[in-house]
C-alpha cells in the first residue's frame, strides 16, 4: 500500500481518475474532488478525505443516544 501512497492519493482527489485500484485497496474511500479545485490537490482535500474516514471509523451501533446527553 504504501508503494502507491502518493498514486492514490492523487487518485482520490481527482474524479476523472481510474479508482478501480484505490478502491480494491480502500473500499470506503470516498473519490472526487472535495474542495472545488480539481486543478490543485489542496489541503482542505486531505482534510475533508481524513474527516470522511473518521466518520466511516465509527459504529454507531455501539452508542445509544441516551449516553451521549450530558
Amino acid at each position: 500500500m504504501i508503494e502507491k501512497a502518493v498514486e492514490d492519493v492523487r487518485n482520490q482527489a481527482d474524479p476523472n481518475a481510474d479508482h478501480e485500484e484505490l478502491l480494491q485497496r480502500y473500499p470506503k474511500a470516498w473519490v472526487g474532488d472535495f474542495d472545488g479545485q480539481p486543478d490543485r490537490l489542496t489541503e482542505m482535500d486531505a482534510l475533508v478525505a481524513y474527516l470522511q474516514i473518521l466518520g466511516r471509523m465509527v459504529d454507531f451501533t455501539d452508542v445509544r443516544p441516551e449516553d451521549l446527553k450530558q
